[in-house]
């Protein structure tokens, strides 16, 4: 076979492949544009109310749906060279995540969709460069004439149908996407097929301070088996559940303390364990003295829902017995600052006291479970007993105060004229740890890892990380990582690997 004769096959073979990869962006472009939100979720792309579904039209669907247009005008006509159009975006986009790899952390699903965008490059780079290897005289200029081609109106005409019929049969696409999305959530569980170990999550990374990206403090700990959750600040439940979690499965809640950013979903958590695992017995709550009153007070709150409940959904589904909580307190005897208060199934947790003053007492947890080890530190200043209970664990997950922003924020509200908010933001800089502090912890207890949680003041983008670190890094010689809702950690029993990943 000659040398143009194989070039020429090539040449088909990879015209045929960019014909499809254009015909994938033109689908991704009609799907931006008819079902928004629906694709835009397979994106991990989470619109902010009605502007958030226009940007999403109008800039998604028109990158796709061009980038579609040209690959396949390219294809579809002797013009080769429009390649370049879908090209240059597909490098502009590969661009923008290869900045995200050095800037953020890069989730397996954006690894997955660079993988995918890299291969669609080389592709059309190839068709590009072999039908030039094969260019004819006929491969002129281009004219309007190409773009008016009767193959070309077609195409338009074709995809113009297509989206006419998406929208006016949106409802009997919805109904159709309820039975798929129901189908799919009926028992889901995120945790199921993890491997034997310690995991460790974040439904709640933030403060009491506003922050779209954390709800209130909430950390989740599955021992081998069983599931644990570290105190449940507001909104943290639907955190859990956006998650994939089960909350009948809940073994117990532990709390640190009782601030309210640290129990406001205690309610909501329980009730639902309740009614959605058919539970027979109260959810136990741990916690230091006090945790009584925090139990009782939401049983009573919570009184004459579970009253409703019953007598709507019946004793099986809703078993009295199992509606709200039962407390479970602990205390530190013969000035002890640690104990043991969970020792089963290879599961110990022990809670030790932390300084969080005028909040006494405060308490942080550690984890052990096949030898892997993790502590979570609760709201706290650098603590020696915090210290001693992190000595060689695998991971800890610590509170963290950057000083210079808050006190930036307080100047603005005192010039603002907002004197209480102001006075707040100060007095909040002598009873939290700040993230030099934390790294120094971690690197005189021979910590593996640390990880940032409670995170203050709100960090809306990531750009804003580094300044909240300040000079963590230089303290602390192992992996950190500022908290975000859905992050997880997960160390499997018989390894000495800490592998990160995103559930949310």
């Amino acid at each position: 076979m000659r040398k143009s004769t194989r070039i020429v096959i090539l040449e088909t073979g990879l015209r045929i492949l960019a014909g499809l990869v254009g015909l994938i962006f033109l689908l991704l472009g009609i799907g931006f544009l008819t079902l928004p939100e629906v694709v835009a979720t397979s994106f991990y792309v989470e619109p902010a109310r009605a502007v958030g579904i226009n940007a999403i039209r109008g800039d998604f669907g028109a990158l796709f749906l061009g980038m579609g247009f040209f690959c396949l005008l390219g294809v579809l006509t002797v013009h080769r060279q429009l390649l370049v159009v879908p090209i240059v975006f597909l490098a502009l986009v590969l661009l923008g995540r290869l900045t995200s790899v050095i800037v953020d952390d890069v989730p397996a699903a954006a690894a997955g969709a660079m993988r995918a965008e890299g291969i669609f490059l080389v592709i059309l780079v190839l068709s590009l460069f072999f039908a030039s290897a094969n260019r004819s005289p006929a491969n002129g200029g281009i004219s309007l004439r190409a773009f008016v081609a009767p193959r070309v109106l077609l195409a338009i005409a074709l995809v113009a149908t297509l989206v006419f019929g998406i929208l006016l049969s949106q409802k009997r696409i919805g109904t159709a996407l309820v039975r798929a999305i129901g189908s799919r959530s009926v028992g889901e569980n995120a945790l199921e097929g993890l491997p034997d170990g310690l995991h460790v999550g974040l439904c709640g990374s933030g403060s009491p301070m506003m922050d779209r990206k954390r709800a209130g403090p909430c950390v989740f700990v599955l021992a081998g088996r069983a599931l644990y959750i570290v105190d449940t600040g507001p909104s943290s439940v639907r955190r859990l559940e956006l998650m994939r979690l089960q909350p009948g499965e809940i073994e117990a809640v532990l709390l640190t303390h009782f601030h309210s950013d640290h129990i406001g979903d205690l309610g909501e958590l329980m009730l639902k364990r309740w009614a959605r695992g058919a539970a027979k017995d109260p959810l136990p709550v741990f916690g230091p003295p006090g945790v009584e009153t925090v139990v009782r007070g939401f049983n009573l709150a919570y009184s004459l829902d579970s009253r409703y409940r019953v007598a709507h959904h019946g004793l099986e589904t809703t078993p009295p017995g199992g509606a709200g909580g039962v407390a479970r307190p602990f205390d530190f005897p013969n000035g002890e600052d640690a104990v043991v208060i969970i020792d089963a199934d290879g599961v110990k947790i022990t809670a030790f006291l932390v300084d969080h003053r005028p909040v006494e007492p405060a308490v942080g947890y550690r984890f052990d479970y096949k030898g892997r080890s993790l502590v979570i530190s609760g709201d706290t200043l650098p603590s020696e007993t915090l210290r001693r209970q992190s000595a060689g664990v695998d991971l800890l997950l610590h509170e963290a105060l950057q000083p210079t922003m808050v006190r930036m924020l307080g100047d603005i509200n005192r010039k603002g004229g907002r004197s209480n908010i102001a006075r707040i933001t100060t007095d909040i800089l002598d009873y939290h740890t700040f993230p030099e502090e934390a790294a120094r912890i971690a690197e005189d207890a021979g910590v593996r890892q640390l990880v940032f949680y409670h995170i203050i003041p709100p960090l809306p983008v990531s750009v804003l990380e580094e300044s909240f670190l300040g000079d963590a890094k230089e303290s602390f010689s192992g992996p950190i990582s500022i908290g975000v809702d859905g992050l997880m950690f997960s160390m499997p029993a018989g390894s000495r690997r800490v592998e990160k990943e995103w559930i949310w």
